[in-house]
């Protein structure tokens, strides 16, 4: 298994004293991480498989709509790999968090329109990708998503959304 009795491990596993899960599921944690640091490992994971379907490539223009703890998570990340980013949530506290690393806000509560939002992102040409971390009944974010989305864009759903698509917004 590649473990020893004391080993620092993190999981996916449900939360208890004794997990038992497969040893793809499990990962040593190196000396000089703090088990602070290490508990963001599985929702970054979240995050992480949601960009890794998108693609993002250097200077690219990407959304990140919802920015709770997994989408301020995407928003660090996307910045690492080059990207602009917008991201979109209506919490100034989380914005400002989310502006702090680097990424342009848009705040719908306070009547500022997503769509048009992304366009003035993406200079006009529609934004390479969208990474839906919202969690609503609302299909709003993934109709909102395809709108602001460039000819194939990426729209990538890793949160919650209602999913009523309208044909006419992917096309």
């Amino acid at each position: 298994t590649g473990f020893a009795p004391g080993d620092r491990v993190v999981s996916n596993g449900p939360h208890a004293d004794v997990v038992r899960v497969p040893v793809n599921l499990a990962a040593r944690i190196p000396d000089g991480v703090s088990d602070e640091t290490a508990s963001f490992t599985v929702v970054a994971a979240i995050g992480l498989q949601g960009i890794r379907l998108a693609n993002p490539t250097l200077g690219e223009a990407f959304v990140v709509t919802g920015v709770g703890l997994i989408g301020l998570l995407m928003v660090q990340m996307l910045r690492a790999q080059g990207c602009r980013v917008l991201a979109i949530d209506f919490d100034d506290a989380k914005l400002a968090l989310a502006a702090r690393f680097g990424a342009e806000t848009c705040n719908p509560s306070k009547g500022e329109d997503p769509i048009a939002a992304g366009e003035a992102f993406s200079r006009g040409q529609g934004v390479d990708g969208v990474l839906v971390a919202a969690s609503t009944k609302s299909s709003d974010p993934i109709s909102q998503a395809a709108r602001m989305c460039r000819k194939r864009g990426r729209i990538v759903l890793v949160g919650v959304t209602g999913l009523e698509l309208h044909r006419a917004d992917f096309y």
